[in-house]
């Protein structure tokens, strides 16, 4: 079957986007009018036309790795929006909810409304503030100067800078010990 040029154009950019034949004829079934494409008609297009579908797939992957939730300060960005909403009910009014419960049973039941502390929406803004720590850096772990064999523990998230700091005051607690020990 010979494909109108809409046809033909529509089949271009989806082999542009990188999909396959069923995929293309699925898409393909929708069309007004709809039409079918073989796998050989498709391969065809794609060496007329030179479309690199390995060079499509490494440009979908860098935009993948350079947008959204790839890049951290779109990521610090959401989790701040997300704590002022957070913020705003907790301090706005919700740190303490009104409850109802019913105790009792038959004649004696009675109604009670009591107010109960807002332990899960303080937790969920505690841990998006924990989550804004982690992404930008600003939550120091513990470090220990050896670990329990006496061999030298380096924490992989820190400057260069801060490793110079800790070589050198490691350096000065051993100077100090030999001077002691020479005495």
């Amino acid at each position: 079957m010979r494909l109108k040029k809409r046809q033909k154009e529509a089949v271009l950019a989806w082999i542009a986007e990188g999909l396959q034949t069923d995929e293309i004829n699925a898409r393909a079934a929708e069309f007004k009018p709809p039409f079918v494409v073989t796998r050989q008609s498709v391969d065809q297009y794609r060496k007329s036309r030179k479309v690199d579908l390995q060079a499509i797939k490494r440009v979908d992957e860098i935009n993948a790795l350079t947008a959204g939730y790839a890049l951290k300060e779109y990521r610090v960005m959401r989790l701040s929006q997300l704590a002022e909403i957070l913020a705003q009910d907790v301090f706005g009014g919700f740190l303490w909810t009104e409850q109802v419960k019913g105790v009792g049973s038959g004649d004696v039941a009675e109604i009670v409304e009591f107010e109960e502390f807002n332990k899960a929406e303080v937790d969920a803004y505690r841990g998006v503030l924990d989550d804004i720590a982690a992404e930008t850096g600003g939550r120091a772990k513990r470090i220990e100067g050896t670990g329990a064999d006496g061999a030298i523990v380096v924490e992989t998230n820190i400057s260069p800078e801060q490793i110079a700091q800790r070589v050198a005051y490691l350096l000065e607690v051993a100077k100090k010990r030999k001077e002691k020990d020479a005495e």
